[in-house]
């Protein structure tokens, strides 16, 4: 294998040619041609031991045009008559097609995944997760997150 040198012209590789063992560790790539995957999440400033309590927190602001590729929530302990409802929610406005909704008969710990129903992010857009509760009794250690995709830092 040696060096291939162009004088002008385009070198157009077939798609999914060149793949991560290709490239050396030490090609430095512009971070501005690479896709950035964020988790952003919020134990909604409470203690592992603590019950829910209702509250709002802003996890992310979008610095430019991505994608919602996900949002889960978990209790470490359902309790025993626990009803909680976590919402994603962009400028606002729930982005889920419903509330990922938790209960005493959920398993302790067990992740919930969200449905999304409007994945797309512009610049500035701010993002949010909520925590609803109806009963709590027992329970603890509430936490969400979101997985978010932009196209540059």
């Amino acid at each position: 294998m040696g060096d291939l040198r162009l004088n002008g012209g385009t070198l157009t590789l077939a798609t999914g040619s060149v793949l991560n063992e290709a490239i050396s560790s030490s090609t430095e790539i512009d971070a501005d041609k690479l896709q950035h995957v964020y988790k952003a999440g919020t134990n909604f400033d409470l203690p592992i031991g603590s019950a829910p309590a209702a509250r709002e927190e802003i996890v992310f602001v979008a610095s430019q045009t991505g994608t919602i590729r996900g949002f889960s929530a978990l209790l470490n302990d359902t309790g025993t008559s626990t009803d909680v409802d976590f919402d994603l929610k962009v400028n606002g406005s729930t982005v889920l097609t419903g509330v990922v909704n938790i209960t005493n008969s959920d398993s302790d710990g067990s992740v919930q995944a969200g449905s999304i129903s409007s994945a797309a992010l512009s610049a500035d857009d701010i993002v949010s997760i909520s925590l609803a509760v109806t009963s709590s009794t027992g329970a603890q250690g509430p936490f969400a997150w979101v997985d978010i995709e932009e196209s540059a830092p």
